[in-house]
């Protein structure tokens, strides 16, 4: 397992989730303060990083529910 840099405290770790380079189930991190811009989920076994830009965040609102 590769050692990290940086402590524990200054990472924000993910909820369990499918690396898709190695296709393991792991907690993704990166460092707490990342650019969302630029920035990146690592995984912790096969140290690929998939930039925050390739994830798709839904926004809920009143006026428009998601379907079901």
């Amino acid at each position: 397992m590769p050692k990290l840099a940086k402590s524990e405290n200054d990472m924000v770790h993910s909820q369990p989730t499918m690396c898709l380079h190695c296709h393991l189930v792991v907690e993704m991190f990166h460092e707490r303060g990342a650019d969302p811009a630029k920035g990146a989920w690592q995984c912790p076994r096969c140290e690929h990083k998939d930039p925050f830009t390739h994830w798709k965040i839904k926004k809920q609102t009143r006026e428009k529910p998601e379907a079901a």
